[in-house]
């Protein structure tokens, strides 16, 4: 997944308000049928949804983000298919990758929407891509790695996937015009591989996610949210010393969308409980929280945090949070009890419960 702050190292950040919250009883989330395979009876996306232990460990990247600018050569590169094949062979029951659209509807797994030097991914040919970068897959090479573990894994759970739209950026879609696009693509992708039942999108985009919720209801979705996202103009453009430009966006679903520079069109909150209710607008069967979210929030007033998972399990979501990468971050995730955390694996596996037989 995934956090966009840490681009820019956003680690100071102004008061979040209030994140407790006061939340109407009696409201449950739209439960979408998963699409079953009758024939041969495997773990699903919805078991993952309704397992009764947490938190549950997802391998981020893969087995953690490691970047071909500056890797570690002890691991594989984040979004490739050893990272994600390295991440199941080590016990991870669930994965997350990236994926952007490229010029001839392919989906590739990466991170951004451009490269290091700010050429667009949806400007080149899958073909030209992979020459620049020869370790991009494209998103069936990972869905077939998911399969083959879902299929070892039986009625154990495993080989679980989760697929990240990633919000384009004002550099590369200027007209605001791919996201139907992207999603389209990644629906028929899972659909072909008849993995519906076993894939999750997320997003922190909702205009993704209601798009998807419309072209592929059957996949389950997650909504994020980012710290920044709380925070008004002045405050992002401090942080990220970017120019932050409130936009009519076309999909606004009454949200005030902006764009920071030429890096990020997001939607802003006026409060977690707006957030909250954008994810049961848009019927996620998750919402998930970064670091700068979760711990502003604690440091702004303890219990806040923790106030806003149980918040959230009141309306019926589960609560993903990102990212762990040391046990102390793992720790800290657990105690607000959250469902799942995005971490490093194999840090992830050592660190969750044991997971029950079916």
């Amino acid at each position: 997944m995934k956090s966009k702050a840490s681009k820019f190292r956003f680690l100071a950040l102004a008061s979040l308000g209030t994140a407790c919250l006061s939340l109407c009883a009696g409201l449950a989330v739209a439960q979408n049928e998963p699409d079953n395979d009758k024939e041969n009876q495997r773990s699903t996306a919805e078991d993952f949804l309704r397992i009764g232990v947490r938190p549950i460990a997802i391998g981020h990247h893969g087995v953690g983000p490691n970047s071909s600018v500056n890797p570690d050569p002890s691991l594989p590169i984040e979004n490739t298919v050893d990272s994600v094949r390295q991440a199941y062979t080590l016990g991870a029951r669930v994965v997350e990758v990236d994926v952007q659209l490229t010029q001839d509807g392919h989906l590739a797994v990466f991170h951004d929407d451009f490269l290091s030097d700010f050429t667009c991914i949806n400007t080149l040919a899958l073909g030209q891509l992979q020459q620049r970068l020869p370790f991009v897959p494209e998103l069936r090479q990972v869905i077939n790695v998911a399969r083959e573990f879902n299929n070892r894994a039986g009625d154990d759970l495993g080989g679980i996937l989760i697929v990240e739209l990633k919000a384009f950026s004002p550099h590369c879609d200027p007209g605001d015009v791919l996201e139907q696009a992207v999603v389209s693509a990644a629906v028929s992708e899972v659909r072909q591989a008849k993995m519906a039942d076993k894939v999750i999108f997320d997003s922190f985009s909702p205009a993704l996610l209601f798009l998807a919720a419309q072209t592929g209801p059957e996949i389950p979705r997650e909504l994020d949210l980012d710290g920044l996202q709380l925070l008004n103009p002045a405050e992002i453009q401090a942080i990220t010393g970017l120019p932050v430009t409130i936009i009519n966006k076309k999909n606004s679903l009454g949200l005030t969308w902006a764009e920071i520079g030429p890096v990020f069109r997001l939607p802003g909150y006026a409060s977690p409980q707006q957030f909250l209710a954008t994810g049961m607008a848009t019927s996620v069967r998750v919402v998930g929280g970064e670091m700068d979210f979760f711990g502003a929030a604690e440091q702004e007033r303890p219990g806040s945090g923790a106030a806003f998972v149980a918040g959230a399990h009141s309306l019926g979501l589960r609560v993903f949070a990102d990212p762990a990468s040391s046990e102390a971050e793992w720790s800290f995730f657990a105690s607000l009890g959250v469902d799942a955390i995005y971490s490093t694996i194999p840090l992830g596996v050592r660190l969750q419960p044991a997971i029950p037989e079916p």
